[in-house]
């Protein structure tokens, strides 16, 4: 340009010439398919590397000594969030991936405090309890898998008693209590501070060997030594639900009045007896007929028709011994 071209007319031709087809023209060409063309062309790289070591390794050193490696560009949280919405609007990702991946960034922020239950809404036992009949219905219809139990107050939790164990319980043997039966189905609790991070908390459930923390809080009035008051619980299934942004049902909750037909509409051979229900079946059989009436069966549910009326209404029906027909 210099020999074909005065000074000015040299530098703008030259420079258009190196702007269109040293950067527009190459990055148009590859952007689509960058990976593609860097994996093909890495043996110019590697060439002109080897051409120019003796004075590049140098310069870079020094540079590297004087101003350190290069970091390279860091998004702090709140611009990988405002990076993950734009993704969204652009539909690269769903609404469910993007708050899922908020929920993880903030997952170390979070506190036991945000995301327990409060110990007024949790279902509790005293260890005194005895595990008679009526107990036993009761801790069935509440669905919980683990429940805490206490001694004395709701602030003294000793341990967590596992719903599948009672099934080693034989309420007609002798009255006992859960105390007498501690050693066997009351499972060791651990205890959490209301400023604990989940992310620590989460690994600890993981590990399998408690899925459920009891809450404390540290209690100061000036007056008084510092003292631990519980507050509520947390488990692992508080911890996930954080993590997903939703809410997660159970058994117990996902049964509907749709399923509760499908289950009534099944084919089925009928024999009636001449004889009620107390008279045939066993005490077994009709608790079992009255808990799933109750919980399964709308019109028979414990808002419409007391527990009591319903079980006098089971043990004076003609018992319908039902077969299936497959």
């Amino acid at each position: 340009m210099g020999d074909l071209t005065s000074g000015l007319a040299g530098l703008i031709i030259s420079t258009a010439i190196i702007t269109i087809f040293g950067e527009i023209i190459p990055q148009a060409v590859c952007s689509r398919y960058a990976l593609i063309v860097g994996a093909h062309t890495t043996w110019i790289i590697w060439f002109f590397m080897a051409v120019t070591f003796p004075i590049s390794f140098p310069i870079s050193a020094i540079l590297d000594k004087v101003l350190g490696e290069e970091v390279g560009n860091i998004l702090s949280k709140n611009q990988m969030k405002r990076m993950f919405e734009m993704l969204e609007i652009e539909n690269v990702i769903k609404s469910s991936e993007r708050k899922i991946i908020q929920a993880a960034l903030e997952l170390q922020e979070k506190t036991a405090f945000e995301v327990m239950t409060p110990i007024e809404d949790v279902y509790m036992l005293d260890i005194n309890t005895h595990l008679d009949y009526k107990m036993l219905r009761e801790i069935y219809s509440k669905g919980f898998s683990r429940i805490p139990i206490y001694e004395g107050t709701k602030d003294h939790v000793v341990g967590i008693l596992m719903a599948r164990d009672l099934i080693l319980i034989n309420p007609e043997k002798a009255l006992i209590t859960l105390k007498q039966m501690s050693s066997i189905i009351i499972r060791d609790v651990i205890a959490v501070e209301d400023k604990d991070k989940l992310e620590p908390l989460l690994g600890y459930f993981k590990k399998g060997l408690t899925h459920i923390g009891i809450v404390t809080q540290t209690v100061t009035d000036g007056k008084n030594d510092p003292y631990k008051r519980v507050i509520g619980i947390v488990t692992l299934e508080d911890i996930i639900e954080e993590i997903i942004q939703e809410e997660i049902e159970d058994e117990y909750e996902m049964l509907d009045e749709k399923n509760q037909r499908k289950l009534l509409k099944e084919k089925l051979v009928c024999l009636f007896t001449d004889h009620e229900a107390d008279k045939v079946l066993t005490e077994e059989e009709i608790r079992a007929c009255l808990e799933f009436m109750q919980r399964y069966i709308k019109p028979f549910s414990a808002s419409r028709i007391k527990r009591d009326v319903l079980n006098v209404l089971i043990r004076k029906s003609q018992v319908i011994e039902m077969e299936s027909d497959d």
